[in-house]
Protein backbone atom coordinates (compact mmCIF):
# COMPACT_ATOMS: atom_id res chain seq x y z
CA UNK A 1 0.00 0.00 0.00
CA UNK A 2 0.96 3.80 -0.53
CA UNK A 3 3.65 2.82 -3.62
CA UNK A 4 2.29 6.02 -4.99
CA UNK A 5 2.72 8.40 -2.00
CA UNK A 6 6.19 10.08 -1.53
CA UNK A 7 6.77 9.30 2.37
CA UNK A 8 8.83 12.25 2.64
CA UNK A 9 6.16 14.78 1.91
CA UNK A 10 4.08 13.18 4.41
CA UNK A 11 7.29 13.52 7.45
CA UNK A 12 7.72 16.80 6.15
CA UNK A 13 3.48 17.04 7.27
CA UNK A 14 3.54 15.13 10.00
CA UNK A 15 6.60 16.88 11.33
CA UNK A 16 4.44 20.54 10.69
CA UNK A 17 1.30 19.77 12.33
CA UNK A 18 1.71 16.37 14.23
CA UNK A 19 1.06 12.72 13.12
CA UNK A 20 -2.43 12.93 14.92
CA UNK A 21 -3.19 15.43 12.65
CA UNK A 22 -1.78 14.11 9.51
CA UNK A 23 -4.54 11.53 9.60
CA UNK A 24 -7.52 14.16 9.93
CA UNK A 25 -5.72 15.68 7.06
CA UNK A 26 -5.89 12.64 4.73
CA UNK A 27 -9.29 11.87 5.37
CA UNK A 28 -10.09 15.00 4.50
CA UNK A 29 -7.73 15.09 1.14
CA UNK A 30 -9.52 11.76 0.69
CA UNK A 31 -12.85 12.77 0.74
CA UNK A 32 -12.10 15.96 -0.99
CA UNK A 33 -10.50 13.82 -3.96
CA UNK A 34 -13.72 12.08 -3.45
CA UNK A 35 -16.09 14.86 -4.20
CA UNK A 36 -13.62 16.41 -7.88
CA UNK A 37 -14.05 12.53 -9.08
CA UNK A 38 -17.69 12.91 -8.74
CA UNK A 39 -17.80 15.96 -10.36
CA UNK A 40 -15.07 14.63 -13.47
CA UNK A 41 -17.86 11.64 -13.21
CA UNK A 42 -21.12 13.73 -14.36
CA UNK A 43 -19.74 15.36 -17.41
CA UNK A 44 -17.97 18.84 -16.73
CA UNK A 45 -16.60 20.86 -19.41
CA UNK A 46 -13.73 21.46 -19.93
CA UNK A 47 -13.31 24.59 -18.05
CA UNK A 48 -14.37 23.07 -15.19
CA UNK A 49 -12.18 20.14 -15.70
CA UNK A 50 -9.63 23.11 -15.40
CA UNK A 51 -10.78 24.39 -12.38
CA UNK A 52 -10.78 21.56 -10.76
CA UNK A 53 -7.67 20.21 -11.45
CA UNK A 54 -6.32 23.40 -10.18
CA UNK A 55 -7.54 22.92 -7.41
CA UNK A 56 -6.36 19.12 -6.71
CA UNK A 57 -2.99 20.43 -8.27
CA UNK A 58 -1.76 22.32 -4.97
CA UNK A 59 -3.08 20.32 -2.61
CA UNK A 60 -2.23 16.84 -4.01
CA UNK A 61 1.69 17.94 -4.23
CA UNK A 62 1.44 18.80 -0.38
CA UNK A 63 0.19 15.48 0.18
CA UNK A 64 2.76 13.52 -1.11
CA UNK A 65 0.40 12.52 -4.49
CA UNK A 66 3.30 13.43 -6.63
CA UNK A 67 1.97 11.61 -10.21
CA UNK A 68 -1.49 13.50 -9.46
CA UNK A 69 -0.11 16.87 -8.82
CA UNK A 70 2.19 16.41 -12.53
CA UNK A 71 -1.06 15.42 -14.02
CA UNK A 72 -3.70 18.08 -12.60
CA UNK A 73 -0.83 20.35 -13.58
CA UNK A 74 -0.80 19.11 -17.26
CA UNK A 75 -4.70 18.88 -17.05
CA UNK A 76 -4.67 23.19 -16.26
CA UNK A 77 -2.06 23.80 -18.58
CA UNK A 78 -3.79 22.05 -21.72
CA UNK A 79 -7.19 23.82 -20.93
CA UNK A 80 -5.53 27.27 -20.68
CA UNK A 81 -3.86 26.47 -23.75
CA UNK A 82 -7.51 25.87 -25.20
CA UNK A 83 -6.36 22.04 -25.98
CA UNK A 84 -9.95 20.94 -25.53
CA UNK A 85 -9.69 17.28 -27.35
CA UNK A 86 -6.25 16.64 -25.19
CA UNK A 87 -8.50 17.54 -22.47
CA UNK A 88 -11.30 15.04 -23.38
CA UNK A 89 -8.90 12.43 -24.65
CA UNK A 90 -7.05 12.55 -20.98
CA UNK A 91 -10.20 13.38 -19.14
CA UNK A 92 -10.55 8.77 -18.21
CA UNK A 93 -6.85 8.87 -17.15
CA UNK A 94 -7.32 11.71 -14.92
CA UNK A 95 -9.87 10.51 -13.47
CA UNK A 96 -8.89 7.33 -12.78
CA UNK A 97 -5.96 8.67 -11.33
CA UNK A 98 -7.99 10.74 -8.64
CA UNK A 99 -10.56 8.09 -8.12
CA UNK A 100 -7.19 5.88 -7.26
CA UNK A 101 -5.66 8.64 -5.10
CA UNK A 102 -8.79 9.13 -2.87
CA UNK A 103 -8.68 5.46 -1.91
CA UNK A 104 -5.40 5.24 -1.56
CA UNK A 105 -5.11 7.94 0.98
CA UNK A 106 -8.57 6.85 2.84
CA UNK A 107 -6.96 3.26 3.46
CA UNK A 108 -3.76 5.28 4.81
CA UNK A 109 -5.64 7.05 6.93
CA UNK A 110 -7.32 4.06 8.59
CA UNK A 111 -4.10 2.12 8.90
CA UNK A 112 -1.94 3.41 11.81
CA UNK A 113 0.42 0.63 11.04
CA UNK A 114 1.18 1.64 7.73
CA UNK A 115 1.23 5.46 8.76
CA UNK A 116 3.84 4.59 11.54
CA UNK A 117 5.76 2.80 9.29
CA UNK A 118 6.10 5.93 6.68
CA UNK A 119 6.50 8.32 9.74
Amino acid sequence: MATNINAETLKRLADEVGAETVVILLNVFSDELEQYFQKLSSQPSVNQIGEISHAIKSSAASFGADNLALMAQECEYRVRQGQDDWMIDHLPQFRQMVEGMAVEYKQLAGSNETINRML
